[in-house]
């Protein structure tokens, strides 16, 4: 039987990263004992195969043995995670493991829910300003005094009997009050016509008094009353103009706000999908096992025991 000298022991060590799990270190640890001939006789002794080849049928039993105490310690649930990310982003990837990608969710949310807080008030205020401007600026009465003159000036049938004083720019009528106005709301169902001004004021009153400036142009403070404006030709008064740049500057900050909401959403769902993900890359990360081998070691064959851990 051949005989060795013990020369040493060869620890190598050697880490791989995963470039797969973009949250977690995986690592290789592989620890190899080998045994060669050297020049030191005195310490000789036989090569025991019998010992040598129990060792090598053991790495199985070792193997699970490993993996199980692997997944007693890993082991979370991926359900959990997408459901406390689902609620709270970055809440699921804590809970798996991944710090910078916990903050990094959880970042989002805050900015998102800041943005929308922030240019949602901005809009309000806009609003409450856009409503003040046209409340002082733009008159009904003045608005139905045109239809009235327009529809008299056509020879509209049924008509009803009213009093229109001639003023520095048109007409105005004398007699004007509810009773008034519900008695005129026929002439809005003139083909000329397209839409119908709301009873009150609603959204809608606010958005048509400017929109739709060939019927409702007249009753702005400085309009022509003989003019006919139009916002998509660019003949619009001052008033109108401020009136416009005013709800311009309001619907963009809804705009951003709703743009802000949408951004939470998505946050929330790809957070949740995310911290499923991680979380079973997480469950998958150690794996252990033992075997027999044998290298090349300065030209010769060499048997190593090596054990193998991965995190």
């Amino acid at each position: 039987m051949k005989q060795i000298l013990l020369a040493g022991m060869i620890f190598i060590i050697s880490v791989q990263a995963s470039a797969q799990a973009s949250a977690q270190a995986s690592a290789q640890v592989l620890v190899q004992i080998s045994a060669q001939s050297s020049v030191l006789e005195q310490n000789a002794f036989p090569f025991n195969w019998q010992r040598f080849s129990l060792l090598a049928h053991s790495h199985q039993r070792m193997d699970s043995l490993l993996n199980q105490q692997a997944e007693v310690r890993q082991k979370k649930s991926v359900f959990l995670a997408a459901l406390y990310s689902g609620v709270v982003p970055g809440a699921g990837e804590l809970y798996g493991g991944s710090y910078w990608k916990a903050a990094l969710f959880f970042g989002l949310e805050v900015a998102g829910w800041t943005t929308y807080m922030v240019y949602d008030h901005k809009g309000d205020v806009g609003d409450k300003d856009m409503r003040a401007y046209a409340d002082k600026n733009w008159n009904e009465q003045r608005y139905w005094s045109k239809l009235y003159y327009e529809a008299q000036q056509k020879g509209i049938p049924n008509l009803p009997d009213y009093e229109l004083q001639q003023v520095d720019n048109g007409y105005i009528l004398t007699d004007y009050g509810p009773e008034v106005v519900n008695s005129l709301r026929f002439l809005e169902n003139q083909p000329q016509y397209t839409h119908k001004l709301p009873a009150t004021k609603t959204q809608q009153y606010y958005e048509m008094i400017y929109k739709y400036l060939a019927q409702f142009g007249n009753g702005w403070q400085d309009a022509d009353f003989y003019l006919t404006y139009s916002g998509y030709e660019n003949i619009m008064t001052p008033m109108m103009i401020d009136y416009r740049d005013m709800r311009n500057d309001m619907n963009h900050n809804y705009n951003i706000a709703s743009s802000s909401l949408n951004v939470v959403l998505i946050n929330h769902v790809l957070s949740a999908l995310d911290a499923a993900l991680t979380t079973r890359k997480y469950n998958r990360t150690l794996a252990a096992s033992f075997r027999v081998q044998d290298v090349q070691y300065y030209g010769e064959k060499v048997y190593v025991y090596a054990l193998q851990l991965s995190w």
